[in-house]
């Protein structure tokens, strides 16, 4: 850059040197010649300027390092922090590199808003999380306050749909009022005509429970028990003896991992795990058989989980993944989302800003109604000028007005001692 400013410079030192030697009319062409020259070089100054003036883009991720899903927050957080790597390795945003601040949210709304205040303390504009739906609803109202954008890889209660976010939260993960419609398909498509259910009293699991529950009786089966557990609960057994009350078909089990175990143990010791489990995304890859000392027990169950569309962007995530992950593994449960929650906001900034409202302002736009585009090759479109369709990491997302996917993808997915590998995805358009 500095060389073209001293060559353009001499440029312009010429031809006012021949404008002074010459005739009238080539003198008034050598001042047009010479002040466009010299609107050139203001110009790429002027922009050199901006760039090294704007404020950099500070995100946040806010996913449980501790508590009920500890064993699954690192593998999501890696997802974003991919993304930061590839942005900022293709130049940042606004010249200037993509700032991440990584904090605990735990499983509680208490953790996360110590959390959430220590970030916003530190600059954060954006913030990848929470991943507990409940833990998200508790601390909600203060990141709109601050006017700070959350973007969720993995809250999936319907109750984000019908709140007011002011525009400053989406998610990339789909509502469960779709996976509760999944989840009751794949038990009619396996003949299973009753089914009791146990679950989290909480925001995810009533909303879950109850989705499953009303696709799974629209379907023509039968519920013949809800019992919800205590999330902060270390006893079980009066609900796991309740839940096998029935002689149900099947039990879904709608856990988290270690309160998860508190559950599975005695329904072990009780012989419930003769008849088969559904589970869902909230105990996908946490390895549960070591996790819960229960060996081959659960080997064969089954469950569903928000996943990745086929396809060129999900390829090149999962390459990138595993070039990153401990263990080589291409991808994770909800990583993708967490990925794609970070380019939105990063691809929004590009566009109109790093500040919570600037970036709040281009999320939608961002998901949908442009060129499409994966990766980092959407921000440099956005930069100039150009409105892009983001395809995800998980797939088309096309963000709609309250900030939900309406497009999504299901893995329905088996047990294999502490892995759980998919059987098959099934696809949702917009």
């Amino acid at each position: 850059m500095k060389n073209r400013k001293a060559l353009a410079l001499i440029a312009i030192l010429a031809l006012v040197a021949a404008a002074c030697g010459g005739s009238d009319d080539a003198a008034e062409e050598v001042v047009e010649e010479v002040t466009e020259a010299v609107e050139e070089v203001i110009e790429e100054v002027e922009e050199v300027i901006e760039e090294v003036s704007s404020d950099p883009l500070v995100l946040a991720s806010l996913m449980p390092l501790s508590g009920d899903l500890a064993s699954l927050g690192p593998g999501i957080a890696l997802g974003a922090a991919l993304a930061v790597e590839q942005i900022n390795a293709a130049g940042g945003i606004n010249g200037q590199p993509v700032v991440l601040i990584e904090g605990d949210s735990g499983c509680d709304g208490a953790v996360a808003l110590t959390s959430l205040n220590d970030v916003i303390a530190q600059g954060a504009q954006g913030v990848m999380g929470a991943a507990c739906s409940g833990t998200s609803l508790a601390i909600l109202d203060t990141a709109i306050a601050a006017e700070v954008v959350m973007v969720s890889p993995s809250n999936t209660s319907p109750q984000f749909t019908k709140i007011d976010k002011k525009g400053f939260y989406a998610r990339t993960a789909p509502s469960d009022l779709l996976q509760g419609d999944v989840l009751a398909s794949l038990l009619v498509e396996d003949g299973v005509q009753t089914v009791s259910i146990i679950s989290r009293a909480d925001s995810y699991g009533r909303g879950l429970a109850e989705a499953t529950a009303a696709a799974f009786e629209a379907a023509g089966g039968t519920v013949k028990t809800i019992v919800y557990h205590a999330t902060d609960a270390t006893e079980f057994t009066s609900e796991v003896t309740a839940v096998g009350k029935g002689g149900a078909d099947a039990i879904v089990g709608i856990l988290f991992p270690e309160t998860g175990c508190g559950v599975l143990q005695p329904a072990f010791e009780q012989g419930l795990l003769d008849t088969p489990w559904y589970m869902t995304d909230g105990v996908k890859d946490a390895g549960l058989a070591s996790l819960c000392g229960l060996g081959t027990a659960l080997d064969g169950f089954k469950g569903t989980a928000p996943g990745s569309a086929a396809g060129e962007a999900k390829d090149a995530f999962e390459a990138a993944y595993a070039g990153v992950s401990a263990d080589g593994s291409p991808t994770f449960i909800f990583a993708p989302q967490a990925y794609d929650a970070v380019m939105l906001m990063a691809i929004s900034a590009a566009a109109n800003g790093v500040t919570g409202p600037e970036i709040a302002s281009g999320l939608v736009a961002a998901s949908s109604g442009g060129e499409k585009c994966i990766g980092v090759a959407c921000i440099a479109l956005a930069a100039d000028g150009v409105d892009v369709d983001y395809v995800g990491a998980s797939g088309e997302i096309e963000l709609n007005a309250v900030g939900d996917p309406t497009a999504a993808t299901y893995d329905i997915w088996t047990t294999e001692g502490d892995t759980n590998p998919v059987l098959k995805s099934v696809d949702f358009g917009s």
